[in-house]
């Protein structure tokens, strides 16, 4: 397919993605709100949009599922149905079909063509369904508008040839008494219809085999001031003689907006009177004339002559019945200074019979229209004679297409690019290497002093490191700005996964969420997505019960799951709490125990809220058997892996009961790491500030040995020690300062606090960290490697994985 990596094909797919997302989510809030009416208007608005954008491509699976959900919403949006739970699953299952078409065209670049079939029967189901929910009523309120339509698309008919000159039309009825047939093409676009991506001047100048053509006004048009550009308001008409065919494929993405049908030789039939035929053509050449003169500087003489030149033209053919009204138009234009009133009359007389007569036939004539090949009716009605009236011929008889521009007020407001992700990392790793660079300028300004003995060029280094340092960080933080989005990029998922899981296990849930517009960096938001579907999951499977179990803990049927975000200094929290049976300590004990996790002496020793953290054990599950939802005991251990890969933390909570919260605490970018950088073994390391709590000096005399390891008393808690050299497999011991104290960094890691003694502190920088690769990737005691300004490499300490 030509088109699979055209730019037009990307942002359809990008942007039908999102749509796919609101429909799911507004479909599940109707579902609480059947009788919002404007919920569904807006839900109809965002499917009738997506197929629009759909006829753009040729994907005609894709477009009919749609089509058929769109005109099942319509019944419901017209109250022809009641919209229930039944109904919401069948429209989530075409969205299904459609997203599952979007990922065949990213993976091969077109829909796969097995799905036919399956689309088939989707269409044949939703069909069926609209079918068995549409009233008879409102089938016959259905009729009674496409039969009026009908007629107000001939009435138009009429009136438009009748403004064809006599030459045109009799070669016409020439051809069509040969045989050929003529087709009459009317289109009306919707008035939203640039918002769909259709371009109806486009799409009429396109048309293949046009005879004629002639553009009208949909309604009358408003004062300029009031004119909304973007939004359309034409009736485009045509006698084309291309294929019944050809003009159905034409306008096959634009179904209920566009009339076709054969036009008789009878309704185009002029008589052979050339003399009134010319007296006719000369009138239209006065009318023409007079509304050039419309604003112009008023000259009496020109209204007068052409006012004798159509006098006689009548009297010519006999119409002596019409010259006394022309004669009073004519005085009341001489006294208003306006073409007006003459024009009128040549509206009413001048062409009126031609339009009766032409109509006359259309009527009489045997036209069963020819509805289009996906049953709709005609185009809904617009304004006739009046509206078409208001216009001057010049601007009916547009075989050229008219230069339609747009108000320069229009285009303000505000503007959103979009751009690749590619694009911002790029801009990410600039700043980043802005930041190594922005760092070595202290320690130039170091060597200018202390090397050279160059006090004044350090003092100038260091003011313009100030002055680089601000810049760098405003740039940073628009960089960052740019990379952030709100946590309901995850969030908005969760409704539709709720209420699935929620019915496969026959269970009540109100899923309610709480600060979605909390943002955090783009990697941070997308990695967060799995592990909280596997805590939703759980929540839903292990903590809520059934109704039957709710009532007779004396609660609500209906459980309750909260998922929220909140920004807390530099960190983002995630929280999903339920009001379901909880955790028992008593029965995490047994299963651990039993699986063998666990020995019999740690259990005596064991907190209940140490207890319940035994979820996060590796194999740990208190499922009794293995279904497609838990059971395999992985689940929680995925998680907290997939957090503290972030540099984040997971906290338990839960009483028997009545509830489960889970937090989950992560940093707002992962971009740029603040680290503190230690001396130990003669080697310079790195170690994340996030899990530092603090750093102090330890004497050594408080230093205490506790079943082979030091320990000491820090306000009022007791503390392990461990050396970092012995961590990390150095002979080089420990080293104190002059004073004998041990510096120590005192690290939070799994909720616990351990001190680890180092030889020395040094300064806290700012970082871009790069993971390790090649060989060096399997060293998981390493969260990755940065560059100092001095050029040198430091090595950055994972404390989870180090402390394990």
């Amino acid at each position: 397919m030509t088109t699979a990596f055209s730019p037009l094909l990307l942002q359809f797919m990008q942007e039908s993605r999102d749509g796919l997302q609101e429909i799911a989510s507004r479909l599940l809030a109707l579902e609480r709100q059947p009788d919002d009416p404007e919920l569904m208007e807006s839900l109809f608005r965002v499917v009738h949009t997506l197929k629009g954008n759909c006829g753009l491509f040729e994907f005609p699976e894709m477009f009919r599922v749609l089509h058929a959900a769109e005109d099942l919403m319509s019944a419901v949006r017209d109250g022809q149905a009641a919209y229930h739970r039944e109904m919401a699953d069948l429209l989530l299952e075409a969205m299904d079909f459609v997203a599952r078409q979007f990922d065949d065209i990213e993976l091969a670049g077109q829909p796969d063509p097995a799905q036919a079939a399956p689309c088939a029967e989707l269409v044949a189901r939703l069909r069926q369904r609209c079918g068995m929910q549409l009233a008879q009523a409102g089938q016959d309120a259905h009729q009674a508008t496409r039969r009026a339509a009908e007629e107000a698309a001939r009435s138009r008919m009429a009136e438009s040839l009748a403004r064809v000159p006599a030459s045109l039309r009799m070669a016409w009825a020439d051809a069509a008494r040969n045989g050929e047939t003529l087709l009459w093409v009317e289109y009306t676009p919707e008035p939203e219809c640039f918002f769909k991506g259709e371009d109806p001047l486009r799409l009429a100048t396109q048309m293949p085999g046009v005879l004629w053509r002639c553009v009208l006004p949909g309604s009358a048009w408003p004062a300029l001031a009031e004119l909304d550009a973007y939004r359309a308001n034409l009736v485009f008409q045509a006698v084309a003689t291309a294929d019944r065919g050809l003009l159905d494929e034409h306008f096959r993405y634009v179904p209920g907006q566009f009339w076709i049908t054969a036009l008789p030789a009878a309704a185009i039939e002029v008589k052979d009177q050339t003399r009134a035929n010319d007296a006719l053509m000369i009138v239209q050449t006065q009318n023409d004339a007079l509304w050039a003169l419309e604003g112009a500087p008023w000259v009496p003489g020109h209204l007068k002559a052409a006012v004798t030149t159509i006098a006689n033209c009548m009297r010519a053919v006999g119409r002596m019945d019409v010259l006394p009204a022309l004669e009073a138009c004519a005085e009341e234009a001489l006294a208003q200074s306006s073409v007006a009133p003459v024009v009128a009359w040549i509206e009413r007389h001048a062409q009126v019979q031609a339009v009766a007569e032409v109509a006359d036939v259309i009527g009489k004539a045997d036209l069963q229209e020819d509805i289009t090949a996906t049953g709709t009716a005609a185009p809904v009605a617009v304004a006739a004679a009046p509206a078409a009236a208001a216009l001057p011929p010049a601007a009916v008889d547009a075989d050229v297409p008219a230069n339609f521009g747009r108000r320069a007020e229009d285009s303000n407001g505000a503007r959103v690019l979009k751009v690749e992700q590619e694009k911002v990392d790029r801009l990410m790793n600039l700043i980043g290497e802005m930041v190594v660079a922005r760092n070595g300028l202290p320690y130039l300004a170091s060597r200018a002093e202390n090397q050279y003995g160059e006090r004044e060029l350090g003092r100038d280094i260091r003011a313009q490191h100030a002055v680089i340092n601000r810049i760098v960080e405003e740039m940073q933080d628009a960089i960052m700005q740019v990379r952030m989005m709100p946590v309901s990029f995850v969030f908005q998922r969760f409704p539709r996964l709720v209420r699935d899981i929620a019915r496969k296990l026959g269970k009540e849930v109100q899923l309610l969420l709480e600060g979605e517009t909390t943002e955090a960096d783009k990697n941070v938001i997308e990695a967060l997505a799995d592990p909280l579907v596997h805590l939703v999951r759980n929540a839903l499977d292990h903590g809520m019960e059934t109704p039957e179990e709710r009532r007779a803990a004396g609660k609500p049927a209906t459980g309750k799951l909260v998922m929220s975000a909140r920004q807390e200094a530099d960190c983002v929290v995630i929280e999903i709490a339920d009001d379901g049976r909880g955790i028992d300590p008593a029965v995490i004990r047994r299963k651990a125990y039993a699986r063998g996790l666990v020995d019999e002496a740690a259990l005596e020793r064991m907190s209940d809220r140490e207890a319940v953290n035994l979820v996060f054990l590796p194999g740990f599950s208190t499922a009794e058997a293995v279904t497609d939802l838990s059971g395999r005991g992985v689940g929680m251990d995925a998680v907290r892996t997939a957090i503290e890969r972030l540099h984040g933390s997971v906290q338990l909570e839960s009483q028997a009961g009545q509830g489960t919260r889970l937090q989950l605490s992560l940093p707002l970018s992962m971009a740029v790491t603040n680290v503190m950088i230690v001396q130990s073994g003669g080697v310079q390391y790195g170690l994340p500030m996030d899990a530092v709590v603090e750093t102090v000096r330890v004497p050594a005399a408080d230093v205490h040995r506790i079943k082979q390891h030091n320990a000491a008393v820090l306000r009022g808690r007791i503390v392990p020690l461990l050396e970092l050299n012995s961590l990390l497999g150095l002979d080089t011991p420990q080293c104190c300062n002059e004073h004998d104290e041990w510096a120590t960094l005192i690290l939070r890691v799994h909720g616990q606090y351990l001190g680890l003694v180092i030889d020395d502190f040094r300064e806290v920088v700012e970082v871009i960290l790069k993971p390790l690769s090649g060989v060096l990737a399997g060293l998981t005691a390493y969260a990755g490697s940065a560059l100092l300004g001095d050029g040198s490499v430091l090595m950055v300490i994972n404390p989870k994985e180090l402390l394990k």
